[in-house]
Order: structure tokens, then sequence, then C-alpha cells
């Protein structure tokens, strides 16, 4: 017996990544583009990174770089490129919701949030991966601030996400 909702084989997905810095989100997003690429299928990554690595840091650059990772995502919804993956930390639900509510308005995408590593990392490990570019205290604000994400109505359901953008609409309701 099949239990839950059966995804189609033909059907676009929307794929949003999530866990801390070093855990491995990069290196999962490209194997599955991969494998979209060995059956001739149009896939693209959008991370807020490599915004940041050409920019300064600084909280203006941050909230920028975010803007721009959305929009990016946004006309590649509309294009309707096969498997869009959204590799950013997305530690809080109200990162992930202007994604995936997105992706709920598009209508023919797919949408599921893969949650990586499974098991833990300890942050000394994570730290070394990420070459000590990133602070441990760092590391630790964000496991402080780590949400559970059930799944995609969990998110899309968060009264505070619900709040957060519909005060902000003009950076994730790109026309």
């Amino acid at each position: 017996m099949v239990r839950g909702r059966r995804q189609s084989q033909r059907r676009k997905k929307l794929i949003i990544l999530r866990g801390l810095p070093g855990v491995g989100k990069t290196k999962r997003a490209k194997k599955l583009c991969d494998k979209y690429a060995r059956l001739g299928l149009e896939a693209e990554i959008f991370s807020t990174d490599r915004y940041h690595e050409s920019t300064n840091y600084t909280k203006g650059n941050f909230q920028r770089n975010h803007q721009r990772n959305r929009e990016d995502v946004f006309k590649a919804l509309n294009r309707g490129v096969d498997l869009i993956i959204v590799d950013n930390t997305n530690i809080s639900l109200w990162e992930m919701w202007p994604y995936i509510h997105m992706g709920m308005r598009q209508g023919d995408y797919y949408i599921t949030m893969m949650e990586l590593p499974k098991n833990y990392i300890s942050i000394n490990k994570l730290y070394s991966r990420c070459q000590g570019n990133i602070p441990k205290k760092k590391f630790r604000s964000f496991e402080a601030r780590w949400e559970d994400a059930y799944n995609i109505w969990h998110v899309l359901n968060d009264s505070y996400s619900i709040n957060r953008w519909e005060q902000r609409e003009e950076e994730w309701n790109v026309q």
C-alpha cells in the first residue's frame, strides 16, 4: 500500500536545503544537480553565499544578498527550471517561508525540505570544515536559534513567519 502523496517523475522540484555551515549542503546540492543533468533536465543551485563572497560583510549587504537570492529563485520558478535547490542555512522557519510560498504560488512544483546532516556533528568539526572562516560563537548562535521544521505546511502556517513577511512583502513578493 502506498501512503502519502505520490510524486510524478515529470513534476518540477523545489528543494530547500537546511543545516549549519560545513554539514555538506553544497556537496549534496551538486550531487542532485548532476543526477538531473544525466537525465537531460535543467537544475540550478541558489545560494546566498555566492553573493556574500563578492561583497563586504555588513548587515545591509547581508540583507541585500538574501534579497538577490530570493529574486533569482523567483526568476528560475518563472522559467520553469526542473530542479531548483536553495542552498542556505535556513535555521529559522521564517528564512524558508518566502521560498516555499513562491513555490506554492507557482503551482507546478513539488516542494520539499532536506535537513543535513541526519545525525549530530560537533561544532569543532564544523568549524574545521569551514577552515575557521566562521567563528565558533557563530555556530553556537546558529545552534541556539535552530527551529525544527516538520514539513512545508509547518513553515507556511507559522504565525511569526507570516507576520514577518506580510510586513515586508516587497522583499519576497517579486514580480
